[in-house]
């Protein structure tokens, strides 16, 4: 292959999608229904591509790789497979680098992101973070915590993880729980590859001290496909991108990161969900059981920015995802999307801009992150009431 020859795959993957994935009917919106394709979808049409194009060609004699619904498939989607593993490492690449640059800026310009930190700064007694981005901007809010990763009393790159430390929290400190992977998070390096082999598998994940030193690890290093049950290859990596997740919280630290977090939702009515799309099933499934568990005693604040014109509040199934739509109904206990909207507006409070259920299991900013935290203390006093 010509190193010079322009590798287009995703591109092309972008434009098949746009061409045919349903879009989403909003009849009161003025502006014509668009496919919303973003880079998850992308990241896992290139892992399916990978995993059963060797099947399509008859190169796949390994039984364990094999998808095994790959035999009753067939592509019309025109492609070089040598280049899927090179594009998908450049793809993780790529977002960690992105990550990393409001990363350092968090860090080098602290007086620009008071709000930010204050937010952190009052909650960070004894709390429970479960973070679904990449960076480490919430660890260097809070300064101490609890993660589970520890010495190993061999060697000084790096720290291994230790699901006691985390799920038993012998310092009482808040825990942080990176369920989707980490840019300061890579795979071992011990001189001797067999160091771990009885204690740990080729996927588990140890953390380095900063995001240089992984990157530079990651270049020009080849790390095998893991696969599900089913045979499908899936991109092992130090964080967690496309549309397999599940499958992918099967290594440490994720596997002990989704326990605590259900063991955190059973014992404690008090949750604060900020900006999060409820687009991972996994999480979703958890969270919404809140009501289940804990009754009139649930508390949870939901920080969101909801861009719902103002005269079409009560058509909000059309601006607004399920999953969101789910939860609200869920927790609020309401029958239907449009009713629960309208019910958290009714009860809105006009100083603040919170939107509060008619249960009062539920309060709602949905204005952005940087409005709502202005109004902790309201916060504060819903989730102890």
């Amino acid at each position: 292959m010509d190193d010079k020859q322009p590798i287009n795959i995703v591109q092309d993957i972008y434009d098949r999608l746009m061409a045919v994935y349903p879009p989403k009917e909003n009849p009161f919106s003025c502006e014509a229904p668009q496919p919303y394709i973003h880079f998850e979808h992308l990241f896992h049409v290139l892992e399916m591509l990978d995993s059963y194009h060797w099947v399509w060609r008859g190169n796949c004699k390994n039984e364990a790789i094999f998808p095994v619904f790959a035999p009753f498939t067939k592509s019309d989607f025109d492609f070089d497979g040598s280049v899927l593993h090179s594009v998908l490492d450049d793809f993780v690449l790529r977002i960690m680098d992105i990550i990393t640059q409001y990363n350092d800026y968090y860090n080098q310009r602290h007086s620009e992101h008071d709000w930010y930190r204050n937010f952190y700064q009052r909650f960070k007694a004894a709390s429970d973070y479960f973070i679904l981005n990449y960076d480490t901007t919430i660890e260097q809010t809070i300064g101490e915590y609890e993660d589970g990763y520890e010495p190993d009393d061999i060697q000084d790159k790096f720290l291994q993880f230790n699901p006691h430390r985390l799920l038993n929290n012998p310092n009482g400190l808040s825990t942080i729980n990176h369920l989707h992977g980490c840019i300061n998070y890579y795979f071992s390096t011990y001189k001797d590859s067999n160091q771990d082999v009885y204690t740990f598998q080729s996927r588990d994940l140890y953390k380095y001290p900063n995001y240089a030193t992984v990157r530079k690890l990651m270049l020009g290093r080849g790390q095998s496909s893991p696969a599900n049950q089913s045979g499908e290859t899936y991109k092992a990596a130090p964080i967690i991108t496309g549309l397999r997740k599940l499958d992918k919280l099967n290594c440490i630290p994720f596997d002990f990161y989704h326990t605590n977090m259900a063991n955190c939702l059973t014992r404690n009515h008090k949750l604060i969900i900020c900006g999060y799309s409820f687009g991972d099933s996994y999480c979703n499934q958890l969270i919404e059981r809140m009501a289940y568990m804990h009754g009139n005693k649930t508390r949870i604040v939901l920080i969101d920015k909801w861009d719902i014109p103002h005269g079409d509040r009560w058509h909000a199934g059309h601006w607004l995802n399920r999953g969101i739509g789910t939860f609200l109904c869920k927790i609020a206990m309401c029958k239907t999307f449009d009713g629960v909207i309208q019910e958290l507006y009714n009860n809105e409070d006009k100083s603040s801009g919170a939107l509060i259920s008619n249960n009062r299991n539920l309060m709602v900013f949905p204005n952005g992150f940087k409005c709502a935290a202005e109004h902790v203390s309201e916060m504060d006093s819903f989730l102890n009431s």
